[in-house]
């Protein structure tokens, strides 16, 4: 709700979430803004929600986020479509990530198509490390084995932090991040900012402000109380906003 989102500056963000680009046409429920009870107490909804992604009020792009259930945890499929820097064309960028019933990264994937250099990746975690494989990259397929602490987050999955019931505005919080194309990991660090109504979907909506420090970016992020993504500012200028399909999908390409 998964970003993002050049690419791996993106998936920074993304890396805010079916690796096949069909998965952008498959007929599902979108959610509304409005959050009901019964989806309040499970903290997690199924759907799907789609963002306009603008530079400089100008849209170039799209993504669509859908969330499900599985047996044993979650699933979040992020699909984005933006122009090739420098390029004519468009590239499809494809982030899934398997949590298990505590929200935890199991398993994921990602890939990047249509641009000048296709790559992806996908891994899982396990027994204290991130086990990932990447192909498409000078060299050929790459596998890693990077021993962690703790799980990783990608940044698509807010569900850890909106699901907390301790946050105050002012507090800062770390954790690992991990971006799966380049099989590298980092500390990103996010500072509640606190509740703030924002303009979303021609009505006023409650939000709760983040701030996230990456790699040396500073992003904002405006989520509901499932986690979900209602607007968020990205690497290269870019801004995620919350929309309808018909408005996320108009226009951009």
């Amino acid at each position: 709700m998964f970003d993002a989102v050049g690419i791996v500056a993106v998936l920074g963000f993304v890396a805010a979430l079916g690796s096949e680009y069909g998965v952008l046409s498959r007929s599902k429920a979108e959610v509304s803004l409005h959050l009901d009870p019964e989806a309040l107490s499970a903290g997690f909804r199924e759907g799907v929600s789609w963002h306009g992604l603008y530079r400089e009020g100008t849209k170039i792009g799209y993504s669509r986020t859908e969330r499900s259930r599985q047996a044993d945890g979650y699933r979040t499929e992020h699909t984005m479509v933006l122009p090739v820097p420098g390029l004519s064309g468009t590239q499809t960028i494809a982030i899934i990530t398997e949590l298990d019933a505590t929200f935890t990264l199991e398993r994921f994937s990602a890939s990047v198509r249509d641009g000048p250099l296709p790559v992806s990746a996908s891994g899982r975690w396990d027994n204290g490390a991130v086990h990932v494989t990447v192909k498409g990259l000078p060299g050929g397929e790459q596998t890693t084995t990077l021993p962690m602490a703790e799980a990783p987050q990608m940044d698509q999955s807010f569900l850890p932090l909106a699901t907390r019931k301790d946050l105050t505005p002012g507090m800062r919080l770390s954790f690992t991040h991990f971006d799966p194309l380049t099989a590298s990991e980092s500390t990103a660090v996010v500072e509640v900012v606190g509740p703030e109504a924002i303009d979303i979907l021609g009505e006023s909506t409650d939000a709760l402000h983040v701030r996230q420090e990456l790699s040396g970016q500073v992003l904002d992020v405006w989520i509901n109380p499932l986690g979900e993504v209602l607007k968020q500012t990205l690497p290269g200028g870019l801004l995620a906003i919350r929309e309808s399909e018909a408005e996320a999908t108009w226009g951009s390409l």
